[in-house]
């Protein structure tokens, strides 16, 4: 009977519990995002775009939000991140590629509640689809548009003259890891720059671009620079990538090397093994700590003038 006693109250407990607990500390309702959504200044006339530009260094960058599939599941807090994302990541994306393929300069971001579940880029059409609920179930994971905003720059390499095909997809993770928003605050903790026991071998390796720029690169030379020229040359012919490397390493410690022989060398140094993983977003990770790579980069590759 002793028994029968306490269990009413230990039910009530976990239904007081329950009852409280929040089901999403950051998201408001969809009726909430909808409301807001009318109060902002920078939505036209037509209620289903955000329209924002600014000059910078002398350039003119515009940004459209659609939101004509938006059904209110990304927050609408969300578009200022998504907003100052655009006009601190793409500018300096744009500075050190644009101007190859003349990139544009004025980018669409739809939010849909429909097609591929995360995101993806039409660098013809200069438009990237954000899927609606993909923010709202991964708060901060702003960079995916980091990602998107690569392939936007790069215009699109020739994939039939790629050495792999898998190069746009690995320099758009690259320019994700050296152009990460708010210097990686959010993007180190929700994504990992994989390691050479993750990506083994030259076809996939994001990091070791990171640590080929690192080892070569200056204020007088950006081999990521030449790399994505030769990755969007229409002329250039695939079989000749083994020459193509040996001219990249001219005039830096890997010169006279193959690619291979220095592929070899990435793996066994430090940095391909030292982990990219931030605990949180007021800390760096132990490779930012040993080699501020990301700083290094921004500041000594190639801007056009």
């Amino acid at each position: 009977m002793k028994r029968l006693r306490i269990l009413p109250k230990m039910l009530i407990f976990a239904l007081v519990l329950a009852a409280v607990a929040p089901l999403d500390v950051h998201a408001g309702s969809i009726e909430d995002n909808k409301a807001a959504l009318a109060k902002r200044s920078d939505l036209d006339e037509t209620g289903k775009m955000l329209k924002t530009s600014k000059t910078i260094d002398g350039i003119k960058y515009s940004l459209t939000i659609d939101l004509t599939k938006w059904d209110g599941y990304t927050d609408v807090e969300q578009f200022d991140h998504i907003e100052n994302l655009f006009y601190e990541v793409y500018p300096q994306m744009y500075r050190r590629f644009g101007d190859y393929k003349k990139a544009t300069t004025d980018v669409t971001i739809a939010i849909e509640d429909e097609g591929y579940e995360i995101a993806s880029a039409n660098s013809k059409k200069n438009r990237i689809h954000l899927h609606d609920k993909y923010l709202d179930k991964h708060y901060d994971h702003f960079d995916v548009l980091t990602h998107e905003l690569a392939h936007i720059v790069h215009g699109g390499f020739v994939r039939d003259n790629l050495e792999f095909p898998k190069y746009s997809e690995v320099f758009a993770d690259y320019c994700r890891y050296i152009y990460a928003y708010k210097d990686g605050r959010y993007n180190d903790k929700n994504w990992v720059l994989p390691d050479a026991n993750t990506q083994k071998t030259r076809e996939t390796s994001v990091r070791f671009l990171v640590w080929l720029d690192k080892e070569t690169s200056s204020s007088n030379r950006d081999i990521i620079r030449d790399f994505f020229e030769v990755c969007c040359m229409s002329d250039f012919k695939k079989e000749k990538w083994g020459e193509m490397w040996k001219s990249l390493f001219k005039g830096t410690k890997f010169e006279g090397k193959t690619i291979d022989e220095v592929w070899e060398i990435y793996k066994k140094s430090e940095f391909a093994y030292l982990p990219a993983k931030a605990p949180d977003k007021d800390t760096k990770s132990e490779l930012l700590k040993k080699t501020d790579v990301r700083n290094f980069i921004r500041k000594n590759s190639y801007t056009f003038k």
